[in-house]
């Protein structure tokens, strides 16, 4: 039972929060979402390689529920470094913590019934989270998500009746096809809804759309959590539901034709933008891409999902707080020097973009390969062409905007076609102590895990039933 405490941490600090947001002090309301996350992330963590314990058996206590659980939580307390205190948000607290609920009941689903529950409180807390400035661009992502997340639960749920009828549970392994069974129309037809939901909750091309008009419009704090902690919920759901064999090939074939057309298109959009945050979104489509192509390749290395996002992550964490300090929609030439007015938030920023990147050196880069040998052992060559030409083009524009950072030439000099709007500061005000404390974790961890990958690839591998 030890493994409910987390979820009982996170539900009680949400109601608390919510009790507490109309007249209790904003950092009271803050500090119990908090400490609610911090709890669940302190169980999770030092549970992480202990044996699977005992609950219920709709909810799974393995290593990949506190795995998902640590980085719903931990990306939860980060992202409270940027909900502002101020009428309207004081709800988001308690908003980030029932999310951060969503995707450990998400990242521990082992039946329909947490499964479904789980993506939903996700999804409206992120949308109730979107519009909280009550802004043009925050409503309008908001809208788009409500849109796009309403027809994903619609599709998710035929999905659910389909494998109910044809198999009589809402268990996972009881839909795990038997003889006279995988030719089953009924098995074929719902394995298309669920994967049709689930595309819409990850971003997958063509149900995408939401995303990079979310990570423009949204608070930082609610784009962070949708961009790393929802998605890590959901990969963590797809590779349960690989391990169940699916009716083929409409699960390992339409995933990874999904997988890699949100690759290229993800990465081509990527490549046409100014703007940070926009970047950040298409790109998140195009990651996406690469999670679902190797939970399609058959995930011949166990450990290649937990350890993708474990570079994604605290990777996009670290571009998201860095943009969020320079207002609410940064552009590449408000990046012109940013390196030697905050270094902290340059290296920050360059850290978590090369990494994106896949660039040696850091995480993302050890993720990589884990990709190409993912797609490569499975033979599939449209998907390893869609990867080459991906990171390619991933190279490209993150290295754009690193060039940047680090180029310092007054008004009126440059050589690249990004104007400057204004002679850079020559020094920028100090960061607050959360925000350093977010930014270094990030990139400590990013570089522990690229130069020395040796102890999370195996403490992840074992986390992977």
């Amino acid at each position: 039972m030890t493994g409910l405490v987390p979820l009982i941490a996170l539900g009680a600090g949400a109601v608390l929060a919510m009790l507490l947001a109309p007249k209790a002090p904003a950092w009271l309301v803050r500090g119990v979402a908090g400490a609610a996350m911090a709890l669940a992330a302190g169980v999770s963590a030092l549970r992480l390689g202990l044996p699977v314990g005992d609950g219920p058996a709709i909810l799974s206590d393995d290593g990949l529920a506190r795995f998902g659980t640590l980085v719903a939580s931990l990306t939860g307390l980060a992202a409270l470094v940027w909900l502002r205190p101020a009428p309207p948000a004081r709800e988001g607290p308690a908003l980030m913590a029932l999310a951060t609920l969503g995707a450990a009941l998400l990242s521990g689903a082992t039946h329909a019934a947490p499964f479904f529950i789980g993506l939903e409180l996700v999804t409206l807390s992120l949308i109730a989270m979107f519009v909280l400035p009550l802004t043009r661009p925050a409503l309008e992502a908001g809208y788009k998500l409500l849109i796009m997340g309403g027809a994903g639960a619609a599709s998710l749920l035929m999905g659910l009746a389909f494998l109910y009828a044809a198999s009589g549970s809402l268990e996972f392994q009881g839909w795990t096809p038997v003889p006279g069974l995988r030719g089953d129309p009924l098995m074929a037809i719902g394995t298309a809804f669920l994967l049709g939901g689930l595309a819409f909750k990850f971003a997958l091309v063509p149900f995408h759309m939401w995303a990079p008009d979310g990570f423009e419009g949204a608070p930082a704090a609610a784009a962070a959590f949708a961009g790393a902690a929802s998605k890590a919920a959901v990969a963590i759901a797809l590779v349960r539901l690989a391990d169940v064999g699916l009716p083929e090939p409409v699960w390992s074939g339409a995933l990874m034709a999904l997988g890699a057309a949100s690759i290229l298109l993800g990465n081509f959009l990527a490549l046409r933008q100014s703007s940070l945050t926009r970047m950040l979104g298409y790109s998140s489509v195009a990651h996406s891409g690469y999670i679902a192509v190797i939970v399609a390749s058959g995930l011949a290395a166990p450990e290649a999902v937990p350890f993708y996002i474990l570079a994604y992550a605290p990777a996009l964490l670290a571009a998201l707080c860095v943009g969020a300090r320079l207002g609410p929609d940064p552009r590449i030439e408000d990046l012109r020097g940013l390196g030697w007015r905050s270094p902290l938030s340059g290296a920050a920023l360059t850290l978590g973009l090369i990494s994106l990147a896949g660039l040696p050196a850091v995480a993302g880069f050890i993720a990589k390969i884990y990709l190409f040998v993912a797609i490569l052992s499975a033979g599939d060559w449209v998907s390893v062409v869609a990867a080459v030409i991906g990171s390619a083009l991933g190279f490209y524009y993150y290295l754009r905007f690193v060039v940047i950072v680090w180029r310092r030439l007054p008004p009126g000099t440059e050589d690249t076609p990004y104007p400057v709007r204004e002679a850079p500061a020559a020094s920028a005000p100090a960061l607050p102590l959360a925000e350093v404390a977010v930014l270094v974790s990030a990139s400590a961890l990013l570089l522990a895990a690229g130069l020395y990958p040796a102890p999370f690839t195996e403490v992840l591998a074992a986390l992977v039933p």
